[in-house]
């Protein structure tokens, strides 16, 4: 009976993911023949069922960049940059979107050493670097051990080699785990009023457009506190933002 169950299973989610493929190469048809309405209804459809992939993302923002809808372009150009760091099209064709909108906000520059080191986690993704974690954890326990019970000889210093290797992998995973985790969203509203606190009497601070990235800090009830990559915080609506 477990059998049966499993292959019945098996065969539900070969269905699906080849209705997804199916669904996927249609869609880029469709796009190849600037049927960019009909090809968002399929990659939408494609989304829906939670077959996502950081190319599906990608042509999502191809089709709505063609469609000259540029917040919905760049929501989806970030959600494949989320998926996969690398993804050099992704990022190029994101630069282009954020030409066209109102808000050039640029960021505060970084250290040489922050940017080499934002650089350095993103050589793996999470998943590689807590594997290597794990790896190197057992490598040191299984040195350790043998040295202390068998009185092998190693290389000098091998366990403290592959300590100190462990701590780093650790530390680049988490630090490639808080990038993840961390809540961004892009502003749909064609023009947001940030405010110094969450409060429609509180003041005024800067306006953002339709398109720009934020950050969320916190949120009270249906108030956000977000930053710019410039620096400034305030309060905003969440109705008026979508996270990436």
């Amino acid at each position: 009976m477990r059998k049966i169950f499993l292959t019945l299973i098996s065969f539900y989610f070969a269905g699906i993911s080849l209705a997804s493929n199916t669904l996927f190469k249609q869609a880029n048809d469709l796009y190849l023949q600037e049927k960019y309405e009909d090809a968002i209804l399929l990659y939408d459809s494609i989304h829906q069922s939670s077959l996502v992939s950081a190319d599906l993302y990608y042509n999502m923002g191809n089709t709505y960049y063609k469609l000259q809808d540029w917040p919905q372009s760049i929501l989806y150009f970030e959600r494949a940059l989320k998926l996969n760091r690398n993804h050099e099209d992704a990022r190029f064709n994101l630069d282009l979107a954020q030409l066209k909108i109102v808000d050039k906000i640029e960021a505060i520059p970084s250290l040489f050493i922050e940017k080499w080191y934002n650089s350095f986690i993103y050589i793996f993704i999470i998943d590689t670097w807590a594997i290597l974690c794990i790896v190197l954890l057992w490598l040191s326990f299984l040195v350790f051990t043998i040295k202390k019970l068998l009185f092998y000889k190693f290389p000098k210093n091998l366990f403290t080699i592959l300590f100190v290797l462990t701590i780093l992998s650790f530390v680049f995973a988490n630090s490639n785990f808080k990038q993840i985790i961390q809540k961004n969203a892009i502003i749909f509203s064609s023009s947001v009023v940030v405010k110094s606190a969450p409060s429609y009497n509180s003041n005024d601070l800067f306006s953002l457009h339709a398109g720009s990235k934020i950050h969320i800090l916190d949120q009270i009830g249906d108030w956000i506190h977000i930053s710019v990559v410039n620096g400034n915080k305030g309060w905003m609506l969440k109705e008026n933002c979508i996270e990436i």
